[in-house]
């Protein structure tokens, strides 16, 4: 599961390669929150700004996780993994314990992570996204079950263009290190 991501300097840096001007926001990314997102619009990469978290049309709840194993059979993830893939840059994520410990999760090399999302245009014509997550590894296994889908930077061309090199990726591997502050926090602000 991914519940909050991290975005500073670092990622507004790597957005304005795809023109990305707008002012830096830095800070935790929360479920309902808007931020940028990588995705293809009229054959080009754009950034496109996003709100975190789908309406399911038959309950009305906040979906912020796909499950990468069922995104393809689900009607609410199927026509987005097809056609409407995004990129979420992250300087980190937090995941929390049974016991509520929060526990930051980085790249090894603390480069960039991406993030594999998918998104849809809201009925009030917002474009929404959630986060697709797989099965734990071994680092983030004794925190959660669940964790998001990552890709290396080398890999957002296929991830965006190519559905058939996107359904690979699905079970692609970040190395990943962890670590525990001591401040707690909520999921929502």
């Amino acid at each position: 599961m991914c519940s909050r991501y991290s975005i500073g300097e670092r990622v507004y840096a790597w957005l304005r390669r795809y023109g990305w001007n707008q002012p830096v926001v830095a800070g935790d990314v929360c479920p309902q929150e808007t931020t940028p997102a990588l995705a293809i619009q009229d054959r080009g990469f754009t950034v496109i700004p996003m709100k975190w978290g789908m309406r399911n049309p038959q309950t009305g709840s906040l979906v912020i996780n796909a499950r990468q194993e069922t995104a393809a059979q689900k009607p609410m993830f199927s026509r987005s993994l097809k056609r409407y893939r995004c990129v979420l840059p992250a300087e980190q994520f937090y995941e929390w314990d049974a016991r509520r410990q929060k526990t930051t999760f980085r790249s090894v090399d603390h480069s960039l992570l991406f993030l594999c999302g998918l998104y849809r245009a809201e009925t009030d014509g917002t474009n929404a996204f959630v986060i697709l997550t797989k099965e734990a590894n071994d680092v983030m296994r004794p925190v959660h079950d669940r964790m998001p889908v990552m890709i290396r930077e080398e890999k957002i061309r296929d991830w965006l263009t190519d559905e058939s090199l996107a359904r690979d990726l699905l079970t692609s591997e970040v190395t990943l290190t962890c670590s525990r502050p001591l401040e707690q926090m909520s999921l929502f602000r």
